[in-house]
């Protein structure tokens, strides 16, 4: 009775389509036949992650300071960046460096035990980008104010911004973020199979199809992580936004996702003189540039170095 009665649980999820996959993922733990991640992907997430992460950490600071800065151009932002010395280009860097190791395991390891057990890729990146944000949110926030403050500092303005903690895993943008990683994350998780399919069908075409496939899964990375580096571009600056504005942190609910909008309409949109809408500013293509230059470069070589490991693990284990 007792037999049946937990088989009658088991299949109660399985409705609907994420029933059914949640009804795998608990009957594979229930008998402990949950795959587990590949050990050349856990050291790509707990090496390889935190070494991206430090590497382009002037890239990044440069994307906080456009959040706030819509005149300058992309080359002045990043000599801002380096305007106090070349040490300055990794100001707040080390921030995230520690908690990039579990963030890079949820994108890496924990990514495909997600996929593996519910069968279910975009279910996968979800779970993974918000376990992703609830590790990183604290230490890229932190990151982030101490840049903008750096610069300020530089630039003898006075205005600083208050640190937050980087123990909290949420605050100002939170929700933000979450939408940002899982968009980021879609373009080497989602979107790189159709990319890399469709670089064959135009190397085959151009008489190259006996290329090496490792060349067309780079630069199937490389343009689908630049796909989703537009993609997730506005909502980066939102979250930058969010955590560098007093007044936003001070909001309602409500009147944060006002301030949201109104941040989206002044920074990106042009109206006329009777108001209507006339077209996009020079700011937009400045920061889809700026976010591409680093999703792209860092997804791009966080897959190479994952994807190397497991290739050169693999090659081991063969030669034993």
């Amino acid at each position: 009775m007792a037999q049946a009665q937990t088989s009658h649980d088991l299949q109660l999820p399985a409705r609907s389509r994420l029933g059914r996959r949640v009804a795998a993922f608990r009957q594979s733990l229930q008998t402990n036949k949950v795959p587990l991640p590949e050990t050349p992907l856990v050291v790509a997430g707990a090496l390889g992650g935190p070494f991206v992460i430090f590497v382009f950490t002037p890239l990044r600071n440069a994307l906080t300071l456009a959040a706030k800065n819509t005149e300058s151009s992309a080359g002045e932002l990043y000599a801002r960046v380096f305007q106090g010395g070349l040490q300055a280009g990794w100001t707040g860097g080390l921030v995230p460096v520690l908690p990039s190791c579990p963030q890079f395991c949820m994108m890496g390891p924990l990514f495909h035990l997600f996929r593996q057990s519910f069968n279910s890729v975009v279910l996968a990146v979800i779970c993974s980008a918000i376990l992703e944000t609830c590790i990183s949110y604290g230490s890229q926030t932190l990151n982030a104010q101490l840049a903008y403050n750096e610069e300020q500092l530089q630039a003898g303005s006075g205005l600083q911004v208050p640190l937050c903690n980087p123990m909290i895993p949420y605050g100002p943008g939170f929700l933000v973020h979450i939408m940002r990683n899982f968009v980021a994350m879609s373009g080497i998780r989602i979107l790189s199979g159709p990319c890399q399919a469709g670089l064959t069908k135009v190397f085959n075409m151009a008489g190259l199809g006996g290329s090496s496939e490792n060349i067309r899964k780079f630069f199937g990375d490389f343009l689908a992580s630049c796909a989703s580096a537009v993609l997730s571009a506005p909502l980066n600056q939102l979250y930058n936004f969010a955590v560098l504005s007093q007044e936003y942190a001070n909001a309602t609910f409500v009147g944060s996702i006002g301030l949201l909008l109104q941040f989206l309409q002044e920074t990106y949109l042009v109206y006329g003189q009777n108001g209507n809408f006339v077209g996009f500013s020079d700011t937009l293509p400045r920061d889809l540039f700026m976010r591409c230059a680093y999703v792209a470069t860092l997804f791009t070589c966080f897959a190479t170095i994952e994807r190397g490991l497991v290739a050169l693990w693999g090659r081991h284990a063969h030669s034993h």
